[in-house]
Order: structure tokens, then sequence, then C-alpha cells
């Protein structure tokens, strides 16, 4: 089976200023590390028994909510970019 390969940035665009639309509350997370486990563009970590969000989440993140299901401790809180900001993708 041949290999897909794509680029990123032609499939994926962000319009607009989407300002904060994930928080961590430290103090409810126990360092499972299941954030990082699911998020495909790699914006979590854990260091010191404690996730961590990249600085650049706005730019990178794909909006899709993983990080914030996952979370059993309810430590991630997540909502959707305001109206015309955010992740674009685009097909063909």
């Amino acid at each position: 089976m041949e290999e897909m390969a794509f680029d990123l940035k032609k499939l994926v665009s962000r319009e607009g200023d989407t300002g904060d639309f994930i928080s961590l509350e430290p103090e409810k997370c126990d360092g499972c590390a299941r954030c990082a486990d699911v998020c495909s563009m790699g914006l979590w970590s854990v260091a010191n028994g404690k996730a961590r969000l990249a600085p650049r989440y706005q730019e990178l993140c794909l909006e899709c909510a993983g990080c914030w299901e996952i979370c059993e401790r309810e430590a991630i809180d997540f909502w959707y970019p305001k109206g015309g900001t955010g992740v674009v993708i685009k097909f063909g």
C-alpha cells in the first residue's frame, strides 16, 4: 500500500483571532498524560506531574476537543473559538 503524503498547511488555515479557547486547572490535573496521548498535534506535555499546553496552541490546535473529552479529572476546559475564527479545513 502506498503511503499518502500531504502538506498540512494546504489542508488547514486559520481565520481571525480565536482568543483563548482551552484552559487547564493545574490543581485538578493528576499528570495521567491522556491529553498528550490523544492530541494529534502534540500540543500537550507532562512535566513534574502536571499537564502543560503549548504556548502557541491557538495557532496549531485542530479544535477537536479530544483533550477535554478524555480528561477524567475535568482539569481541561474547552470551548470553540468565537464564530468566524479558528481552524478551516480545506479539501481537494
